[in-house]
């Protein structure tokens, strides 16, 4: 893969081709929905709900895998009809856009670490196996497809202590990074990249060590969860002093805790948008709880609550708030 400022769209679309192995684009729309034996309607939905826009029906913009993908996609769909097969249809396109949404992140990270690695020599035999083989068939592939069994094993044991679709009981937390405009304004490009890595490195590292999960990285704020109040209190207080003792800005803490819905990898609930108000709350270098977190917290030691009043929240109201201080355990 060469040089971004030296390859030209046409060399770069036969790299393309060479690492992802799509085939030829021979078929149109109606080709493609003919040969899947799938309706106009429900392979656009898909279509656009995985992010790619519409194409006139004349172009051959489609290959054999196109055909494959979109036949796999909808199995089943056949056999129902009228209202279960408009609801199985919503469910099919909810579950395309929420993939691909993640799929688009990962493919801009990994095309960007391709280039890093080549740059440092690093995975050669791997890329080059990627390139010369396509990805499906090569060492970088089967990487990639390991780390998605490893999510996939944790996930399903994870999942087997909880009755598919009730609401978890969880410690949701907020950390950000105070002040992180005015001082990303003055880095260059490499050093803004280096402070995000480490704030997300630091994030990652304590959350995952605590027994909590990372939620999602936006820039210079994490959102995490735990399944109990002394883990999320352990994993903010630890950020937070870590953030202190570095080069990384002075960072700050919301934690809520109670039931929350788990949909497409993300959380939603009171607890969630009490943690998020509460962070915006935070003086920097301070986490603040809320009154079900502080009760999750009454039976353990190594931590202090002191009372900071009563602060009203947006979208939740009025609220007893308490700041989370580390004990000497």
């Amino acid at each position: 893969m060469a040089d971004d400022e030296t390859t030209t769209p046409d060399e770069t679309a036969a790299a393309a081709e060479r690492l992802v192995r799509l085939g030829e684009r021979y078929l149109t729309w109606p080709e493609l929905c003919d040969r899947a034996g799938v309706e106009h309607e429900v392979a656009d939905r898909l279509w656009r709900a995985l992010g790619f826009p519409d194409v006139p029906p004349d172009e051959p913009a489609y290959t054999d895998d196109d055909v494959r993908a979109l036949d796999i996609a909808v199995q089943g769909l056949e056999r129902l009809d009228g209202r279960e097969h408009e609801e199985a249809t919503d469910l099919l396109v909810r579950e395309a856009r929420a993939i691909s949404a993640y799929l688009t992140r990962i493919s801009e990270i990994q095309i960007d670490i391709l280039l890093e690695l080549q740059a440092r020599g690093l995975r050669e035999h791997a890329i080059r196996d990627a390139f010369a083989n396509g990805i499906a068939d090569s060492e970088l592939g089967w990487l990639l497809f390991y780390g998605l069994r490893r999510r996939l094993d944790e996930t399903l044991r994870r999942r087997a202590t909880s009755e598919p679709g009730e609401q978890e009981v969880v410690a949701v937390g907020f950390v950000d990074m105070v002040d992180f405009t005015r001082t990303s304004g003055s880095l260059d490009p490499a050093e803004f990249g280096r402070l995000l890595n480490g704030f997300e490195s630091l994030v990652w590292d304590v959350v995952t060590e605590a027994g909590g999960q990372v939620v999602k990285l936006i820039g210079d704020e994490a959102m995490f969860v735990c399944p109990s109040a002394g883990e999320a209190a352990e994993a903010a207080v630890e950020v937070i002093s870590s953030s202190g003792r570095s080069e990384i800005p002075p960072s700050r803490g919301g934690l809520a805790a109670g039931p929350v819905l788990h949909r497409h990898g993300d959380y939603f609930g009171r607890a969630v948008n009490m943690a998020s108000r509460l962070v915006d709350r935070a003086e920097p270098g301070t986490v603040l709880v809320d009154e079900a977190l502080r009760d999750g917290l009454n039976s353990a030691g190594t931590f202090e609550l002191h009372e900071h009043g009563r602060q009203r929240l947006k979208g939740i109201g009025e609220v007893p708030v308490w700041l989370l201080v580390a004990g000497n355990g």
